[in-house]
């Protein structure tokens, strides 16, 4: 509270008037004591040497609080109250008994004193009490000093001590925090203001918040942007805590929580789920699994990138094509069919491991990779984040990479159901055409010469037998179309000749010969691969032979052919071989143009022969089954030659 300069003037010239009136007094006293009594005047110094220090003290305190302009008004009142309501109470006691001992006609100085004794007793136990309390406030003031100092100087919080100089918030002192927090010292910060510091130049709230804080207000922000003394721009949390206490210089503290990482962890946990929304939408698991490194590339604080595939059974890295960013160009060593990526695969159960070099087998010193996170992406392998620091991948990473791999996981399963689903669409598209068109018109035709043959036309017998045998081809080749999508068996190991030859004698070979040149055996699903067969040489018999094949009958073997027919010569010779790589079925009949061999393996596919148009698609269905890849080429002979990638 202030006090105006007259009130100040008043107070204290109050107490030292008083003074010097009860000075004045003893003086009297003494002038008598030694003129009239003839008092010895050593012995009336001594009586009045007491009394006339504490009277002079008194016009001394009044005089210091008339001086001293920085003394609280407050201060100034109290004092002066209490010392003249003090001087009045003994005052009215002594006066009390005195007027009390004139009326009686005696006066008994005794009492007198034993009344001031009284008093003096009463006030000192008044003032023993207040001195107690006083002490047991301060003890507890101590201790709640003692705390907040340790909790300022101990908490991770960034808090200034501030006091408002012209509406400007100055800084007073700062904590260990503060200085860790934004990089300023003590030394530094102190006498400054805090928007100097710590404001950045873009920033044009603070001038509210210094009106709130300097109201008395307590108030908080959860998210607002300063600087640091390098010039980083980071995020916080702030609280402002005002102090009503008159007594301090402080006006109150601002306490600054760093929430940077939680800030950035929430920034790319929503770019996250954008991307996630992007991976969803990807139509196929190897475009998801690009989209995924590239995402974590951008979006994640790590240094490597990769995923590992499961491929029969084996752990292989991801090699994407056209990969921009160097976190995943070259995969580290120790990712392939590592324990690690294994434990995480089998187990379901996403592993950290902080210091790689830890790991027995792990080539920390070649790959730069000194710390990784592998997440398992269900059936399909893993994810690895890497860091070239020990222990570099803190929570948030860890958490966003989980966050990832079951995002990645979701979106592959769902661009394989949509595969399946596709398959399985483009399938009942071809069946409802089978079924509608292909299967229709031989039944038409058979209807027709039906009604021929019942006419007495025997030759039109023949022609609906014909019809039969296509719609009858047609139905195989849709119960085979059928299996398409389905896994196959368990592979084992297989003779290419002996399965080639079964399927032989399944296939209507009217003049055809078989030559194997194929020794050996190959992992395969025996009843897939003799499907395989079936079709291809059904496939050169129908489409490869000339319009006139001749007469069929069976059995002449001759020096590794297997042929049927009465004549010597074949029309169309079989071949199958073996190659570096797999094996290749060719025919020498009329082959395939150059411009249809990207297409003779799409349903409804058919050559100049017609045909179901299903042989082929079941063909390229069988060896994508098993993993193979197939081609079209020219055989040797300018006929047919498909080419079977197994290795």
């Amino acid at each position: 509270m202030e006090i105006t300069p007259r009130r100040r003037i008043l107070a204290g010239g109050s107490l030292s008037l008083f003074g010097l009136l009860l000075t004045s007094i003893t003086f009297f006293d003494m002038y008598e004591d030694v003129t009239v009594q003839a008092n010895p005047l050593y012995l009336t110094l001594v009586e009045n040497a007491l009394p006339i220090a504490l009277n002079l003290s008194i016009v001394g305190a009044g005089i210091l609080l008339v001086r001293r302009s920085e003394l609280r008004g407050e201060f100034v009142s109290r004092v002066t109250v209490w010392g003249l309501l003090g001087a009045l109470a003994l005052f009215a006691v002594s006066l009390w008994v005195y007027l009390f001992q004139i009326v009686q006609g005696e006066i008994e100085p005794w009492l007198i004193f034993s009344h001031i004794v009284s008093m003096g007793t009463v006030a000192g136990l008044g003032v023993g009490v207040y001195d107690d309390q006083r002490r047991q406030r301060q003890a507890q003031l101590t201790a709640e000093h003692d705390k907040l100092s340790a909790l300022f100087e101990s908490t991770s919080d960034a808090i200034a001590e501030l006091e408002y100089i012209d509406g400007d918030p100055v800084v007073r002192d700062v904590n260990p925090g503060f200085r860790e927090s934004f990089g300023y010292s003590l030394s530094e910060a102190e006498g400054r203001p805090l928007d100097e510091l710590i404001v950045p130049p873009d920033e044009d709230d603070f001038e509210r918040h210094h009106d709130r804080a300097m109201s008395g207000e307590w108030f908080g922000r959860e998210e607002l942007f300063r600087q640091t003394a390098t010039g980083e721009i980071r995020v916080f949390r702030l609280q402002a805590i005002p102090l009503d206490s008159t007594d301090a210089e402080t006006d109150g503290y601002a306490v600054y929580t760093d929430i940077t990482k939680e800030h950035r962890y929430e920034s790319q946990l929503r770019s996250l789920h954008e991307a996630t929304r992007e991976l969803v939408t990807i139509g196929s698991v190897e475009a998801v699994a690009e989209a995924a490194i590239e995402a974590a590339s951008d979006l994640l604080d790590v240094d490597f990138v990769t995923m590992v595939r499961e491929d029969d059974g084996e752990l292989r890295p991801l090699d994407p094509e056209g990969a921009e960013t160097e976190r995943h160009r070259d995969p580290p060593r120790n990712h392939h069919g590592t324990a690690i990526a294994r434990e995480a695969f089998e187990s379901g159960t996403p592993r950290y491991v902080p210091d790689l070099s830890d790991v027995e087998g792990a080539d920390h010193d070649e790959s730069g990779v000194a710390s990784e996170l592998v997440v398992p992406i269900g059936r399909f392998g893993v994810l690895v984040l890497g860091s070239r620091t020990v222990d570099g991948l803190d929570e948030s990473a860890q958490s966003l990479g989980k966050i990832l791999g079951s995002n990645v996981e979701a979106a592959m399963e769902r661009a394989e159901r949509e595969r399946r689903l596709e398959s399985q669409n483009d399938r009942l598209e071809t069946f409802a055409s089978i079924v509608s068109h292909d299967l229709r018109n031989p039944l038409g035709v058979a209807q027709g010469y039906l009604e021929l043959a019942r006419e007495g036309d025997e030759a039109a017998l023949d022609r609906v037998e014909r019809a039969h045998r296509r719609m009858e081809a047609l139905i195989e080749d849709l119960l085979a179309l059928a299996r398409e999508g389905e896994p196959i068996n368990e592979p084992q190991s297989v003779a290419i000749e002996q399965v080639a030859r079964r399927a032989w004698e399944h296939t209507a070979t009217p003049n055809a010969a078989l030559r194997i040149e194929a020794s050996g055996e190959i992992e395969a699903d025996p009843d897939r691969l003799q499907q395989l067969f079936e079709n291809l040489f059904a496939n050169a018999i129908e489409h490869g032979t000339p319009d006139d094949p001749g007469d069929a009958s069976v059995d002449a073997q001759d020096a590794g052919f297997l042929r049927s027919g009465e004549g010597d010569a074949a029309d169309i010779t079989v071949s199958i071989e073996r190659t570096e790589t797999g094996f290749a079925v060719e025919d020498d009949g009329v082959g395939i143009p150059e411009e249809h061999r990207s297409t003779v393996f799409d349903h409804g596919y058919s050559g100049a022969n017609g045909g179901t148009g299903l042989g082929l698609s079941i063909v390229a269905e069988i060896a994508e089954a098993h993993g193979w890849t197939v081609r079209a080429e020219s055989g040797s002979d300018g006929g047919a030659r498909f080419v079977f990638e197994t290795a």
